[in-house]
């Protein structure tokens, strides 16, 4: 008897457990119900935001290879676990096909929020040319932003978007950057063609004014620089009336300037003119980002240099010494170098790393380096010379020509540029 109440008990228990095993399982069936597909989606998502942003980063090295001359930036959205939503922005409508095409092919559900620019809210004036003797292309839309660059006045530029009183825009060598308000007139597409069509003066003096009245006593309209470039508007006495970009008007001494054409013209790329040019700069300061006759890092005072005797360079040492034509040479007899190289130095490439280019000089002969470091001053990379820089000739890369090289191997003619050439 006490052994068939003991079973009856058991069997009880186990049948209760089941029951109440049951009766949970049922009632939480619907929240499975629920999440599942949740939870489905969401390892789905997971999947196609991999696939997708190994499209994204094929994409962006082909057409991206450096961040400071190009932008593509895209990125993947999935608000609350929902359909995959592609979101950034680009100045590349063939980088922005290229992907929706792919993804397209493959299948791949999206929704397209890439922004192509230039910004509509530009309202069309997508152009613009800098408005003062050197503005301040920054690193980010803020006035504490890292100096990236600079441009000198007349320069044509490309405009992108704004943000606040910062102008996203990328100079005639493709750099990019942030510009305030002031440093630059924004143009439409007809006003920047009229710009580019004008007969136009540039300024060879070193620097210069454009004065209210054509007579030096009177108010100044602004400071120049070599190398800026403004619209012509006839000349009075000693004196060339001039207009700023923005349609100020002044009178500059006519010593001070000549008509950009025969300017152009009269360019002649020798390591003579190119030394001048150097030399003409010694002592001038050093300037993080610096690109002008005023003040300039050690790219800037190359790309300056260069760009005075009718030459775009690229803007940083790391982009220029991918230019030119190499030249084979080596520390101990600097044989094959000749005025006018440009010399690059940093840090070799390791099995760990790879190479790092961070500075670059201007080679003037016999061992000696015209660059900017600290100020503008010259060096040697010979032993036993009074003014030796070992730290130089130890962390020397290599060689480049620019002379010979005009029209090839990256290296642009002013009068072949779109943005320089005369119309």
């Amino acid at each position: 008897m006490g052994v068939i109440r003991a079973l009856d008990y058991l069997s009880f228990i186990f049948f209760k457990k089941k029951y109440f095993k049951l009766t949970c399982f049922m009632r939480l069936l619907p929240l499975f119900i629920i999440l599942f597909p949740f939870f489905s989606c969401n390892n789905g998502n997971a999947v196609l935001s991999k696939k997708i942003n190994a499209h994204i980063a094929e994409i962006q090295k082909k057409y991206v290879p450096d961040k400071r001359l190009a932008l593509f930036n895209v990125n993947i959205d999935s608000p609350n676990n929902s359909a995959i939503v592609l979101t950034g922005e680009t100045i590349i409508p063939e980088a922005k096909k290229e992907l929706l095409d792919l993804l397209k092919k493959e299948n791949i559900q999206f929704k397209d929020n890439i922004e192509v620019l230039p910004s509509a809210e530009l309202e069309s004036k997508n152009f613009g040319v800098v408005n003062l003797s050197v503005c301040n292309i920054r690193s980010k839309g803020k006035h504490s932003a890292e100096l990236g660059t600079q441009a000198m006045m007349g320069t044509p530029l490309r405009v992108y978007k704004k943000e606040g009183s910062f102008y996203f825009i990328q100079t005639p060598d493709n750099y990019l950057g942030w510009v305030d308000a002031g440093g630059l007139e924004l143009m439409n597409q007809k006003e920047y063609n009229d710009w580019l069509k004008a007969e136009k003066t540039i300024c060879t003096a070193d620097y210069s004014f454009a004065y209210k009245m054509p007579d030096e006593n009177s108010e100044k309209v602004t400071d120049l620089i070599a190398g800026n470039i403004l619209k012509t508007i006839g000349a009075k006495n000693n004196f060339t009336e001039i207009a700023l970009p923005d349609g100020r008007s002044g009178f500059v001494k006519s010593g001070d300037i000549m008509p950009y054409k025969t300017w152009l013209d009269s360019r002649s790329l020798t390591a003579e003119n190119i030394l001048a040019d150097a030399k003409n700069m010694m002592g001038r300061p050093y300037l993080w980002g610096g690109t002008s006759g005023k003040a300039m890092d050690c790219s800037g005072f190359t790309k300056t240099v260069y760009f005075l005797n009718g030459v775009q360079l690229e803007r940083d040492a790391s982009l220029q010494v991918h230019t030119g034509i190499s030249i084979e040479t080596d520390t101990a007899t600097l044989k094959n170098l000749l005025p006018g190289d440009l010399l690059f130095f940093g840090k070799k490439a390791t099995p760990e790393k790879k190479e790092r280019i961070s500075h670059v000089a201007i080679y003037m002969g016999d061992g000696k380096i015209i660059h900017a470091t600290g100020k503008i001053k010259i060096e040697s990379l010979k032993r036993g010379d009074e003014d030796f820089a070992e730290h130089r000739l130890n962390t020397f890369i290599r060689a480049k020509r620019v002379i010979g090289s005009v029209g090839k191997n990256g290296i642009v003619a002013l009068k072949d540029s779109p943005y320089y050439q005369v119309n």
